[in-house]
């Protein structure tokens, strides 16, 4: 049946919107299932190609980051891990996540993982689930509020099918993505996290490359060394969330196209490899050797700082892949070498080293990515729901999420985003996540022009209704925002022949058009003028409109009026 008399065929059986999203969300759950087993298929594939053969082909991140590296020139978007895309897609563009970039991620993330760059394919996964998700919204016309709702519940499934963990797929949603509890998106994302999941491993089969080690608690004195494991973990997350700002700081000075710079960051885990080939890739092999064996401390302590700074340059020169199965690596091995001081220094006693390295996973999953409620489920489905393990994780996650969020404000995954100038607060669901600002902006409004003096916009100051105004040069072009205060306190200084770009307060809030206004609330209260610039996201020299609180306040007085003055 051909696609429009589907689409026409839904419509009648489905009057509402609402009823044709259950139907989508079910039809999401599998799809995501599909698309990350093909997604494990293409990077299996790759790797037992390429650096998995050994010899010749250590040198394969070389070319596996430049042919990557043409793949992100073409589509800028495809690089990166993938979860701050998400994000931001979903902040400044309702949710509308191009179909190409999709694809394209696929094929960049399957070279970069799939060559030996050390990342890994989780990150990547939900950002293919994202977009499976906004495909389906965009193909069936689906309001912008039911767009987030799908592509948000898409990013889920993508962790879902690829941990095989249903529950850390809704945390992960409700921490990572959303940053709310929202509970109609909750009993939606149970339906397609768990078909998510169940897909994958009907067609994809068993995920995790390392096997989980058995868990057994041994004495009540242990939870004083899986504290103590809390302690460690905490500087060192925020030691790699740090070294990977630096590191991206650094290649955005470079300059150097996407494709040599890729190369180049090949060229090093290559030469490194030649000594550490354990640093290459996911890990996963290396850490199923190392959680069932003794090794030296000097051993644990090489490997966990060259995968600390091979996992930086990775995820630092924009290679497309992910960061969760790296963090992973860090957190075991962490947890391998206080297994090994314990195991010295304390005479009580203690369980395998293994015990330890998965309950370091947790841990570090839960500081550098600050979701400890995800971290602490997904460590328990892996482990299957072995209840011995409760109280250590619980612990070593709590105290490890405390010390690292004290120790630096901003996960992982914010932190790029903060050196690529879009961090964007999550969600805050609601009327304010219903309303775009497009549905509430001015786009007629007055302007002061650059060139304009002091002098002759103080003349007419007292007939402008609003303390501040966005400032234009000559074509037109956004340039700043200037208040009344700055206008009136130049023209006393007796500096009214200066011209009124020379005076701008260098004001960096503003605002997008599909943003919602969950997000234009919080930058209206921290701004100190009274209204914001609307700019084009793709161009922000273009003026779009402005916003104001009063603009605000008048939109949700008329949809609580619409709803009876009892919305919620």
């Amino acid at each position: 049946m051909p696609w429009p008399r589907v689409k026409a065929l839904l419509k009648k059986i489905y009057i509402r919107e609402e009823q044709l999203l259950i139907v989508l969300i079910i039809v999401l759950g599998f799809l995501v299932g599909l698309l990350d087993a093909a997604f494990r298929f293409s990077v299996h594939f790759v790797s037992n190609l390429t650096y998995m053969k050994g010899g010749v082909w250590i040198l394969s991140p070389v070319v596996g980051g430049f042919l990557a590296g043409l793949i992100i020139r073409f589509c800028r978007e495809a690089g990166g891990g993938g979860v701050g895309y998400v994000r931001r897609m979903l902040s400044f563009f309702g949710g509308k996540i191009p179909l190409k970039t999709t694809f394209f991620r696929f094929l960049a993330s399957s070279i970069n993982v799939g060559t030996g760059f050390s990342l890994g394919p989780e990150g990547p996964s939900v950002a293919i689930g994202a977009g499976a998700g906004s495909f389906l919204a965009n193909a069936f016309h689906l309001s912008t509020r039911n767009t987030r709702v799908l592509v948000s519940i898409g990013a889920g499934s993508g962790i879902s099918a690829a941990f095989g963990a249903p529950m850390s797929g809704v945390t992960y949603m409700l921490e990572e993505i959303l940053g709310n509890f929202s509970a109609r998106i909750v009993g939606a994302s149970f339906i397609a996290t768990v078909f998510a999941s169940a897909i994958q491993k009907w067609v994809g089969g068993h995920l995790l490359m390392f096997s989980v080690p058995e868990f057994k608690l041994l004495s009540p004195y242990e939870l004083f060394y899986y504290a103590l494991l809390g302690l460690f973990i905490a500087p060192i997350s925020v030691a790699f969330i740090r070294l990977n700002q630096k590191v991206k700081a650094f290649f955005k000075k470079t300059k150097l196209p996407i494709e040599f710079r890729l190369a180049a960051v090949g060229g090093v885990i290559s030469a490194v490899a030649l000594v550490l080939p354990q640093v290459m890739g996911t890990g996963y092999e290396t850490l199923t050797e190392f959680m069932n064996k003794p090794s030296s401390l000097e051993t644990v302590a090489v490997l966990l700082l060259g995968k600390l700074l091979m996992t930086s340059l990775s995820i630092g020169s924009d290679a497309s892949g992910g960061m969760y199965a790296p963090s992973f690596f860090l957190g075991a091995f962490s947890g391998l070498f206080m297994w090994k001081v314990f195991s010295l220094l304390f005479p009580f006693p203690i369980a395998s080293p293994g015990a330890y390295a998965i309950v370091g996973m947790g841990a570090f999953f839960g500081g550098a990515f600050r979701v400890p409620l995800t971290a602490f489920l997904l460590i328990f489905e892996l482990t299957k729901m072995n209840s011995s393990i409760l109280l250590p994780l619980m612990l070593t996650t709590g105290v490890s999420y405390i010390i690292s969020q004290a120790l630096y404000e901003y996960s992982a995954t914010e932190a790029i985003m903060l050196e690529e100038g879009s961090l964007i607060p999550k969600e805050a669901g609601g009327v304010l996540e219903e309303i775009l600002v497009k549905d509430v902006m001015r786009v007629d409004f007055d302007i002061i022009p650059a060139d304009y003096t002091v002098s002759q916009v103080n003349e007419i100051l007292n007939l402008l209704p609003f303390s501040s105004y966005p400032v234009v040069d000559k074509d037109g072009r956004y340039i700043g925002m200037v208040t009344k205060s700055e206008l009136k306190r130049a023209y006393l200084r007796g500096e009214g022949d200066k011209k009124v770009g020379e005076i701008l307060s260098h004001i960096t809030a503003h605002l997008h058009p599909d943003m919602p206004l969950s997000i234009a609330l919080t930058r209206l209260a921290d701004s100190p003028t009274d209204i914001l610039p609307v700019l084009d996201p793709r161009d922000h020299e273009k003026l779009l409109g402005v916003l104001s609180m009063g603009d605000f306040l008048r939109k949700i007085m008329e949809k609580m009026e619409t709803k009876g003055g009892n919305y919620e």
